[in-house]
């Protein structure tokens, strides 16, 4: 299948780069971007007529199982920490999750990203009571949205050694098939704190054995070091954990020589402002992230455009004297990491790269130039204007709508859905 696309102006955003130009795409790839290419061939035409276009967004870190929450039951009492949180509102949620719920969250999840601009999800998954097949049924609805994805599930002793143990096995299926470049597995594990020395080291161990990193989360809150008692780094280090290419999301309670530990491992880091705001944890310590730090909503819905912003003005705010273009690489840097787990290359509309595009409506104003484009999409840009998003070279959603799913149909199988976990909880 050929298509060319005509008349857009070209948003590059690692490095920034505008300009007027068509682009010619054939078997999900790009082949050749600029001025009046030769339509000859192409299977499909599309005009844009002045649209904006740019490379699907990724969202680095998020929990699709929280999709269908809005509305849920509260917690039964005072919350009087973030332990207490957990224990209160996430673990009665995904404790409650049955095989439709996992599925339907996915699906819900899947299109709310797309709409908001997302071609790539890096998510991290739990469900106590439907562990067995759960990666396989977020791998099957995110394909029907058309997603690339990165998968993994939150292995945790919280629930006793049994699930543990069906946490690491869970993995094992989509391990064994390999990666493509729709899906990718990475071994996941939920926090220090809720993990025994001996589940720690089976996840690094499947993780080593499989080539893969490790997706956890690191000391979100201080309840994850005071309740292991050393630091959480090292102790990753000492039970082979800290590998290269993992991914640490969150880091707020860290010090400067534990993330120079991260970044001396070839690990990354996310950062999920908007979600540490909702559970006041803290400001994690970004002024001494490295280049691998990424963005992520922790389950927040999937809007990268809101989570940017929201994470300028709380450096603003921190005094944290990062520019807008320092932020717009946090953003862009997933990326690469994205790129590197599903063997693709992403994140440029040029020649060679992954045809993952997403198209806006204009937002009338000044020209929009490579010097001022990492503050357009601070002040300028947001989730509401995207229109159209293609993944891997095929149309995903057109005018807001993504195609081949009955979203009515999808909101009603939702709703019961909903409602049957709710009833759980």
């Amino acid at each position: 299948m050929k298509r060319l696309l005509q008349n857009g102006l070209v948003l590059n955003l690692s490095p920034p780069s505008v300009a007027v130009a068509d682009i010619s795409i054939a078997d999900g790839t790009i082949e050749a971007v600029g001025p009046d290419l030769d339509a000859d061939g192409c299977d499909e035409i599309t005009d844009l007529a002045g649209k904006w276009v740019m490379p699907g967004l990724c969202c680095a870190h998020t929990h699709l199982y929280s999709a269908l929450a809005c509305g849920m039951p509260g917690p039964t009492a005072p919350v009087s920490s973030f332990a207490n949180m957990l224990e209160q509102v996430w673990w009665r949620l995904d404790k409650a999750l049955d095989d439709q719920g996992v599925e339907a969250s996915a699906l819900v999840g899947g299109v709310a990203a797309l709409r908001a601009g997302v071609t790539t999800l890096v998510d991290h998954h739990a469900s106590p009571n439907a562990i067995a097949g759960s990666l396989e049924r977020i791998d099957g609805a995110l394909d029907v949205v058309g997603l690339r994805r990165i998968l993994c599930y939150e292995v945790s002793d919280r629930d006793g050694p049994e699930r543990a143990l069906a946490g690491v096995d869970a993995h094992r299926a989509l391990l064994e098939r390999g990666a493509t470049q729709s899906t990718a597995v990475m071994v996941g594990a939920h926090a220090n704190f809720t993990l025994s020395d001996e589940t720690l080291r089976a996840c690094a161990r499947l993780a080593t054995d499989t080539g893969v990193g490790l997706h956890i989360h690191v000391a979100e809150a201080r309840d994850d070091r005071e309740a292991v008692g050393e630091s959480l780094i090292a102790r990753m280090a000492r039970l082979g954990a800290l590998r290269p290419g993992s991914l640490l999301a969150h880091c707020v309670h860290l010090d400067d020589d534990e993330i120079a530990r991260i970044a001396d491992a070839g690990a990354w880091v996310s950062h999920q402002p908007r979600s540490n705001m909702n559970n006041a944890v803290g400001y994690a310590p970004v002024a001494s992230f490295g280049e691998r730090t990424m963005l992520g909503t922790d389950g927040i819905g999937a809007d990268m455009f809101a989570e940017l912003q929201t994470a300028w003005f709380k450096a603003q705010e921190q005094g944290v004297p990062w520019s807008p273009d320092r932020w717009l690489a946090s953003l862009t840097s997933s990326y690469e990491f994205c790129g590197q787990q599903l063997g693709v290359k992403i994140g440029r509309i040029e020649a060679g790269a992954k045809a993952d595009l997403i198209v806006l409506a204009p937002c009338p104003g000044p020209p929009l130039r490579a010097e001022n484009l990492a503050a357009a999409m601070i002040f300028r840009l947001g989730a509401g204007q995207v229109r159209h998003a293609m993944v891997d070279g095929e149309w995903r959603l057109w005018a807001g709508d993504p195609l081949g799913i009955d979203t009515i149909e999808l909101d009603r199988t939702a709703q019961a859905a909903a409602e049957g976990l709710w009833s759980r909880m």
